[in-house]
């Protein structure tokens, strides 16, 4: 009988040690802090920036002068003001606007219609044509376009040209023209406006781009 001799056992494995739960990690925790610092921190600007203005609106608001007296308030606009308040010229006198000198000979807001019998053009309310010559009192050929003018009454509206009306009046010359330096162009630039309105001024422009000269009509 053969003896065989006890095979050692082996050691059982130390059991793995218990994971920490991720809420107790030390990366979470950090990105947490960082969360709630990037969420707090805007707050607590605004709320001191509100205060501040809150406090400055307060101190404005609540101040009145030193004898005990109102505040003045702003003084409103006045309502009559238009652009016939501030025209410098009138009806025969020349007015000046970049290269363009103008003298405004009349207005006529008299007609309904302007053209043939066939070719016309009808107004909505009443035509306005205002006469006027233009002199080119600049250095090189300049193109006058009455459509850039500009049309008030006593109320301050205003009111474009209407082009489509200067193209049935034959002596219109308000579409396109270019004048050379040292000529004076007759033009009549028509404007649409309600039955029964009195224009009260006109504004004239050398260019689109320039400031312009306003011509009081009355």
């Amino acid at each position: 009988m053969t003896y065989s001799p006890p095979v050692p056992q082996q050691p059982m494995p130390a059991p793995a040690p218990a994971k920490k739960p991720f809420y107790k990690r030390a990366w979470f925790i950090v990105l947490a802090v960082i969360a709630v610092i990037a969420i707090v921190a805007p707050k607590g600007g605004d709320s001191s920036g509100d205060s501040s203005t809150s406090g400055d609106a307060a101190t404005t608001g609540g101040s009145a002068p030193a004898d005990g007296s109102a505040a003045p308030a702003d003084e409103p606009a006045t309502s009559g003001e238009s652009a016939a308040d501030e025209a410098s010229v009138g009806i025969g006198q020349p007015a000046l606007d970049g290269d363009f000198q103008f003298v405004v000979n009349g207005v006529d807001c008299s007609q309904t219609s302007i053209g043939s019998e066939y070719l016309n053009e009808q107004a909505q309310g009443q035509f306005c044509i205002v006469d006027l010559a233009v002199t080119n009192i600049g250095s090189e050929a300049q193109s006058f376009l009455g459509d850039n003018a500009k049309l008030f009454n006593a109320e301050g509206q205003e009111f474009s040209a209407d082009t489509e009306a200067a193209f049935y009046l034959p002596e219109s010359s308000s579409l396109y023209e270019e004048i050379n330096p040292g000529n004076t162009l007759a033009s009549k630039v028509v404007f649409d406006v309600p039955a029964g309105m009195v224009p009260s001024s006109i504004e004239l422009h050398d260019s689109m781009f320039s400031g312009g000269v306003t011509v009081a009509l009355g």
